[in-house]
């Protein structure tokens, strides 16, 4: 069935994935995005662009009103974070309060996309970012108890894939940092020891997730992840490139691991891509085409 959908920062890295689906399936898409880390070259045919901020949602005229409301559209660094915590509590406090209130003065479910820090042995307070993204998660949760919000909460870890960041502004993630530099040909640069380790999730099993989320919504929540951690300096070694270490950032993790055992259970999701599956794949895909040039 043809669904209103309404996606915000659809824009962005998962986003501009997740529109892509909907609007193959034949859903009427409308994005509200800020353009803060979405870019303007991802918009699709097909789907309604709106340029505005979150926190302005209340006061935005829509052609019908959403059936179901994607909410991914927050600041979602860890280390920038700490020096640019105004704009942090714009984006995930101001912004997301409203979208709560839209959807609960409307009576329309959500769809909240919530980061992996919160579940990190660190604690949700270990940085500005994971602070504000928690505190929305304990707020969407209340929304549900005090007025009936229907929701459903997705914790995603290390995403990669189409549409990733490859430029140099601060939202890359590590996978799109070595696939660049791969291409190149320059040292893969490891922050730390590399040590660290992290589960990373294909960008299109993330995306199955939200819409398997959306067909529950059962005031629940759901860990997106591979289930599979591999350290740093192993992720760089399946790239088989020269390495370069630089000194440790704040904020940065450990360790994370999704149990994604207890999300098939609940959710009947799994996910289908490995992350040494899409680097091969990746490196043949360069080797093989002679003209693929990084920017």
């Amino acid at each position: 069935m043809t669904k209103n959908i309404l996606v915000i920062g659809g824009c962005g890295f998962v986003g501009t994935n997740l529109v892509a689906k909907l609007n193959k399936e034949g859903n009427r898409v409308t994005v509200i995005d800020n353009y803060f880390s979405g870019k303007h070259e991802n918009e699709l045919e097909g789907v309604t662009y709106i340029n505005e901020h979150s926190k302005n949602i209340s006061n935005i005229k829509l052609q019908t009103k959403p059936d179901l409301v994607y909410h991914l559209g927050e600041y979602s660094k860890i280390t920038p974070s700490y020096n640019d915590i105004e704009t942090v509590f714009d984006l995930n406090m101001d912004g997301s309060f409203a979208v709560l209130e839209y959807v609960k003065k409307n009576d329309i479910p959500i769809i909240y996309a919530a980061s992996s820090t919160r579940l990190a042995l660190e604690g949700e307070n270990h940085s500005p970012y994971s602070f504000f993204k928690s505190a929305i998660v304990q707020l969407l949760k209340n929304y549900g108890e005090w007025y009936g919000v229907r929701y459903s909460i997705c914790y995603f870890y290390n995403v990669y894939g189409e549409y990733q960041d490859t430029c140099n502004n601060g939202w890359e993630t590590v996978i799109s940092i070595f696939e660049k530099q791969f291409k190149k040909g320059v040292p893969l640069t490891i922050v730390g020891d590399g040590s660290q380790r992290r589960d990373f999730t294909y960008v299109g099993d993330i995306v199955d997730g939200l819409c398997k989320a959306a067909d529950k919504l059962e005031n629940a929540e759901y860990q997106l992840g591979s289930g599979t951690d591999y350290s740093i300096v192993e992720v760089a070694n399946m790239f088989s490139s020269e390495i370069t270490y630089i000194p440790e950032r704040k904020g940065d993790r450990k360790y994370s691991k999704a149990n994604v055992a207890d999300t098939y259970i609940r959710l009947g999701w799994q996910p289908k891509m490995s992350l040494k599956k899409w680097i091969t794949n990746t490196k043949k895909l360069y080797e093989t085409n002679s003209n693929c040039n990084p920017e």
